[in-house]
């Protein structure tokens, strides 16, 4: 399904019955990303799942750059067209940033949150000399080959040959231009001066061998996010929700169950 809206043709998915819980992607992915939870929450809860503007079969305004700011007007755009006051948002990586900006501008739409492999802000290095590296590597990068720098970054040392082919086939619907837009969105992005207000049941999921954005990032999310807990995923690195989606479910499972 389709939505019109802020100047561009949003793609979406609406399925199941129950409390609404929408599922954000991460930076370069797609909607279909979630089909483990989709399938297995659309029994008990209303599940709705979006490709981001410029992502996969959403279409993008290139008159103006990507932020966050633009990702999460979308997502308020659909819950207002779907007649939703509030959900339970769930984000991974950039996602998981776009759930922020969400929960920093338009608090009252938000049940709860979920924030899968996410930092509230990228410290340096990472932020200046690794965004630049990021860069580098775009300028004569595939998406090809970002799918499988991603595998080789973003996965367990575990990860069979069949979920490491699932994980990278997420990346190969999107325009390398525009996800160079949004990886600089992505890596400047700072929500530090609003999690005080944040003031929310919120869980963070981490996988136990994340390197990308490792357990010390949920850290500091911890001790600044006045109503957080933390799931450590075994068995997974950054892509939790595809390497190890039994234990991404039952913790997400386990905190709808106590906030819906």
């Amino acid at each position: 399904m389709f939505l019109a809206t802020n100047n561009i043709k949003l793609h979406y998915m609406d399925v199941g019955k129950g409390f609404p819980i929408v599922f954000i992607h991460g930076l370069g992915e797609k909607a279909v990303s979630w089909h483990h939870q989709v399938k297995y929450f659309q029994q008990n809860y209303r599940v709705i799942t979006v490709d981001l503007r410029s992502h996969c079969k959403s279409t993008n305004d290139d008159a103006v750059p990507l932020t966050m700011a633009l990702f999460a007007k979308d997502v308020i755009a659909l819950l207002d067209y779907l007649k939703i006051d509030k959900a339970v948002i769930i984000g991974h990586s950039m996602g998981g940033l776009v759930c922020q900006e969400i929960a920093a501008h338009y608090r009252e739409r938000v049940q709860a949150m979920v924030l899968s492999g996410t930092a509230g802000f990228y410290p340096e290095p990472f932020c200046t000399e690794g965004l630049k590296e990021r860069l580098n590597f775009l300028k004569t990068a595939t998406m090809e080959d970002m799918a499988e720098l991603v595998c080789q970054k973003c996965c367990g040392p575990d990860v069979t040959p069949a979920i490491r082919q699932e994980i990278k086939d997420l990346f190969l619907d999107n325009d390398l231009e525009q996800y160079t837009q949004a990886t600089i969105a992505t890596f400047k992005a700072d929500y530090r001066p609003y999690h005080k207000d944040m003031n929310f049941p919120t869980l963070l999921i981490v996988g136990e061998f994340d390197k990308t954005t490792p357990v010390a990032y949920s850290d500091y999310l911890i001790s600044h996010l006045p109503q957080a807990r933390i799931e450590i995923i075994p068995r997974a690195a950054h892509m939790t929700k595809v390497e190890n989606p039994e234990g991404f479910n039952k913790a997400l499972l386990g905190f709808l169950q106590q906030v819906v």
